[in-house]
């Protein structure tokens, strides 16, 4: 194999690895969202969950799964900073518990 080779591999493994951890940050936040937080968290949820989703919907383009493309579109609408859907707190819970539990799942096809 040659050097060029060898380091495009390197780079993909490396891309790979941040976005697990981002992914795995994600999740976290998700869960930290059961908690009452100043308004400021939930914005910063909004922004690492919708980057999260746009990871894995490039990924899922490159590797061809339908399913995540949709699954994870409608994450990142649903969760779009600059174009907030206003949902009451007792609807976010559920729909951070879910979404964080999808991440979950989509750690192992990446």
């Amino acid at each position: 194999m040659k050097y060029k080779e060898k380091s495009i591999m390197n780079n993909r493994k490396d891309e790979n690895k941040f976005i697990k951890y981002f992914l795995i940050l994600t999740i976290f936040i998700l869960f930290g969202a059961i908690f009452e937080w100043p308004y400021g968290y939930y914005t910063f949820l909004r922004w690492i969950t919708c980057v999260a989703a746009i990871f894995i919907i490039f990924k899922a383009f490159e590797k061809n799964i339908d399913w995540a493309k949709i699954v994870f579109i409608v994450i990142a609408i649903l969760f779009n900073p600059l174009a907030p859907i206003y949902l009451s707190r007792s609807t976010w819970i559920p729909l951070d518990i879910i979404t964080a539990i999808i991440f979950i799942f989509t750690i192992r096809i990446l």
